[in-house]
């Protein structure tokens, strides 16, 4: 018989194994079909640019990302998990090859370190996710912003 601590640690196991399938199956395989399997149906995704909801949501997310970086990848750094909630810290890289939202593709590579997201999951799925990276390095990365000293990066690429 598993004590509570047992249980616990077996379900914080679960659901890192269920959140690394999200990132290297779903994300990085830019597999869509994986949607229905990784999302609870009312799950809610806060990003930098907005909430997204729903498996609408969550496939939105993936569209728009391999739209703009077909060869994405995202590197898990450190994963974290107690209970329901796993933490993951990754890095970013990739090449702009098509719009992201309102800009078009630039053709620069970027890499960006220390992205974090923080998942409740519920009965193995994604409820709900939490996400934060530098948007200001990764424009930047793109050409798009300014660089720190007032440099653009296509200018000194």
């Amino acid at each position: 018989m598993l004590t509570t601590f047992q249980k616990g640690a077996q379900m914080s196991e679960q659901n890192k194994a269920a959140v690394r399938r999200l990132i290297e199956d779903h994300w990085n395989g830019k597999n869509a079909a994986h949607v229905n399997e990784l999302f609870t149906p009312n799950t809610v995704l806060h990003t930098p640019d907005g909430a997204l909801t729903g498996l609408e949501g969550a496939a939105f997310l993936l569209h728009a990302y391999a739209t703009a970086f077909p060869d994405f990848q995202m590197t898990i750094d450190d994963m974290i998990a107690e209970g329901n909630q796993v933490v993951v810290r990754w890095t970013f890289t990739g090449t702009h090859q098509g719009p992201l939202l309102s800009i078009p593709a630039t053709g620069n590579r970027f890499n960006v370190p220390g992205g974090i997201g923080i998942f409740r999951l519920n009965a193995g799925k994604v409820e709900e996710g939490y996400f934060a990276w530098d948007k200001f390095a990764l424009l930047s990365q793109l050409g798009v912003l300014p660089v720190p000293g007032g440099v653009s990066a296509q200018a000194s690429a």
